[in-house]
This record gives C-alpha cells, structure tokens and sequence, in this order.
C-alpha cells in the first residue's frame, strides 16, 4: 500500500491524474519505478465505445456464419453423413455375424453328413448375404452423394468464413 507521501507526489506530479508504479526488470530483476498517466474520462469513454462496437460487430458476424451454416444445411448434412456412416457400420457388423452364424452352421451340418440340409440353409444365408450387400452398395451410392454436397457446401461456407473474419 502506498503512503501519503508518495500520493502527495502524485498529485504534484504535473497536475495530471496519474501515478508510480513499480515494474521490475525483466534482465536485471531490478524493481523501476514509473510515472503512469490515469485515463482522462474522455478516453474511458472512448475506449468503452469502442469496446461495445467491436462486441456488437463480433455478434452480427458469429449471426451472419449461424445463418450462412443454416443456409447450407452443413449441419444436417453432416448429421446425414454420420447416420449413413453408423448405418453402414451396423450393416458390417450384421454381415460379419451372419457369416460366424454361417460357418458354425453349416459346417456343422457338412461334417454331420446332412448336405441337403446344410443347401437348404447354405440359400437363405445366401439370400441375406445378397440383401445386406444390395443395402450396403445403396448406403455406400448415398454417402458418396451426401459427402459431396456436405464437401460443397463447406467449401462454400469456409469461402464466406474468411471474407467475414477476414482470415488468410
């Protein structure tokens, strides 16, 4: 805490608002002493302003990339992007199990000796192999499709992020 003398300095100083303050030297680790001018109110009040224009144009700016996003649909483009995604992991998975199944059966029945049996099943695992590659083949086509716009439309958006924000 400052003593009265050296607030009595400081307002004989230069008739000026002001007053020392203690800095300490980076290179020596000396402490220095410095006289430090306190704002006139018209700076403070220039500076508030300016600090509520910059806020209100960062605001208009973060609304005007929500409604360009909005505009693009980037969010429920990747929204379908990643559902395509899990869908076709989900039908991996159940091709996966379907052949373990396969396998445990049919070779089961094979070294039993029940051949015409182990046909008969061998068809319907066929047919489920046939309509799980069918689902993954059109699930494959949609997200080729849907990967391009969301890729377009990203583009476009990050074209209008950096003339907003004046980046690059």
């Amino acid at each position: 805490m400052k003593d009265l003398h050296k607030y009595i300095l400081e307002s004989q100083e230069d008739g000026k608002n002001g007053h020392w303050k203690d800095f300490v030297d980076e290179d020596t680790g000396e402490v220095v002493t410095m006289w430090i001018n306190d704002q006139t109110p018209e700076e403070i009040a220039a500076k508030e302003k300016e600090c509520e224009e910059n806020t209100r144009s960062y605001y208009e700016k973060q609304q005007k990339e929500n409604d360009m996003r909005k505009k693009l649909k980037l969010d429920e483009l990747d929204d379908i992007v990643w559902s395509y995604e899990q869908q076709l992991k989900d039908l991996n998975k159940e091709y996966r199990d379907l052949r373990i199944d396969m396998e445990e059966e049919l070779g089961h029945l094979y070294t039993s000796g029940k051949e015409a049996e182990a046909e008969k099943l061998a068809q319907k695992y066929g047919a489920q192999e046939n309509r799980i590659a069918k689902e993954q083949e059109s699930l494959r086509k949609k997200l080729a499709s849907t990967k391009k716009k969301r890729d377009n439309a990203s583009s476009k958006f990050w074209k209008f992020y950096n003339k907003l924000w004046d980046t690059k």
